[in-house]
């Protein structure tokens, strides 16, 4: 094994992977690409506990003690000694992580009554190696409250030392070393700019249970994903301004941990398409589009194309051509082509599925949420995550348009699916917005850190009716 793939404990830097080069390239001066994953819990959270569970689990994840720098050739990751605390938060969702001027490593530990949440700069880790520290620190917190929480396979323990196949550059272990690069595919779907607008955070979370949208999916022989992926296309369709002639796409991460029998907790998901051609017609109905999708996501999520995609992005990395150019050069070139992927996708839908936790620790869990990070060039996101046979999706954004979230879950309740929804955005000539487990955000300037979020709207939420 290649131990200069490795963050182990002794190492003082290390190498970005393979997924996190563009996004190292993408930062601007107030904008880096993040993203939460939160429980609520059934009590409120003891901050002196949360705060030893953090510090006694992180020699457990050194991966996530890391501090993006730049490089001559590549950027990097610096170890910093320094042990996070938790913040009780009071400010913006998902706003930048601070990238320089800090000894702290580039996540962040939040709660808020109930709410306990770790918001991550996505070249350190993904969601699923998120969701995987948030289990192991819920894990710790509650054994120091006094609980006794056997061991099993969902949760890394304190106890047990880092492995290497955790910390290392998964792609680059699994690449097939005589892969060759290929040429990316130029495409021009239906791009929706929407109102973009600068010092706001638009939070929409649809709840439901995981029987009843795998019940609806099942009509259509659907996967769950697919359900969620066909409905996206078709909302896109309905609520576009006009009847649409390019494709409507949707990119869907494919998390390889479960497909590759890994668990590293760094970047190791894979971005595959889904596409849908309306032909500039406006009567498309869901079950057209259900048929056209139907076992495409199974078939890219096959191990060996996998392999040979992942095999190709690293050999594209590792070009000779490329390894002496300097960093400067290299990451203004980065930079231009994470624009022109995130331009060459409608939206995109994040689902990682249950959230793997001792049973012992998800019978505190209320639900878990999955937030994606704005984008300058995607008018919103959607991501969705399970626990204790209740899934949350949720649509994040810097627009106030709720047209299509209103469509989204208005065809879910109609097609069986009872949705619970709670927005950050107050319902005009609505009385007080209903207490959530969410601060609300103070009215005041956002800072020069968190300009491009905004402060957060007092919120509501409903029942979406059929």
């Amino acid at each position: 094994m290649e131990t200069n793939l490795s963050t182990l404990p002794g190492r003082r830097w290390f190498p970005v992977d393979n997924a996190a080069t563009l996004y190292a390239a993408a930062r601007r001066k107030h904008w880096c690409r993040t993203f939460r994953i939160s429980v609520i819990l059934k009590e409120d959270v003891h901050p002196e506990t949360l705060t030893r569970s953090l510090r006694e689990i992180m020699p457990r994840f050194p991966s996530f003690q890391g501090q993006l720098q730049d490089g001559f050739f590549w950027s990097y990751f610096q170890h910093t000694d320094a042990l996070p605390v938790p913040e009780e938060e009071h400010d913006y969702p998902y706003r930048p992580i601070p990238l320089t001027g800090t000894e702290q490593p580039n996540f962040r530990v939040l709660y808020y009554k109930r709410r306990v949440s770790v918001e991550s700069y996505h070249s350190l880790a993904d969601g699923g190696a998120t969701t995987i520290f948030l289990s192991a620190l819920l894990t710790r917190y509650y054994e120091l409250m006094g609980e006794t929480i056997p061991h099993d396979e969902h949760a890394l323990r304190v106890e047990d030392a880092p492995k290497e196949t955790e910390t290392c550059d998964a792609y680059k272990l699994h690449a097939k070393p005589d892969a060759k690069a290929r040429t990316p595919e130029r495409r021009k779907p239906y791009y929706n700019k929407g109102a973009l607008q600068k010092h706001f955070s638009h939070v929409v979370h649809g709840t439901f249970r995981v029987d009843d949208i795998k019940t609806a999916a099942a009509k259509y022989e659907l996967t769950i994903t697919e359900y969620v992926t066909a409905l996206l296309i078709w909302c896109f369709i309905q609520t576009a301004p006009e009847a649409l002639t390019r494709d409507v796409c949707i990119s869907v991460p494919m998390d390889l941990r479960r497909r590759l029998g890994t668990q590293n907790v760094r970047n190791f998901v894979y971005m595959t398409d889904i596409s849908f051609s309306p032909d500039g017609r406006t009567d498309v109905s869901f079950e057209e589009i259900a048929e056209k999708i139907k076992g495409e996501l199974l078939q890219k999520g096959n191990p060996a194309v996998l392999l040979d995609e992942i095999s190709a992005n690293v050999a594209a990395q590792q070009s000779k051509v490329l390894r002496p150019i300097p960093y400067l050069i290299k990451r203004a070139f980065l930079k231009n082509t994470y624009r022109q992927n995130q331009h060459s996708f409608t939206t995109f839908f994040s689902n990682w599925g249950i959230m793997d936790a001792p049973e012992a620790v998800r019978a505190h869990i209320e639900r878990a949420e999955f937030v994606l990070g704005d984008t300058p060039h995607q008018p919103f996101g959607c991501a969705a995550l399970s626990v204790n046979g209740y899934m949350t999706l949720t649509f994040s954004g810097s627009n106030t348009d709720t047209q299509f979230q209103t469509a989204f879950f208005r065809f879910m309740a109609n097609d069986g699916i009872p949705v619970h929804v709670e927005s950050n955005l107050r319902a005009e000539g609505r009385g007080s917005p209903v207490e959530t487990s969410q601060p609300q955000a103070e009215k005041r300037r956002p800072s020069r850190q968190a300009r491009t979020q905004g402060p957060r709207a007092e919120g509501e939420e409903k029942e979406v009716q059929a």
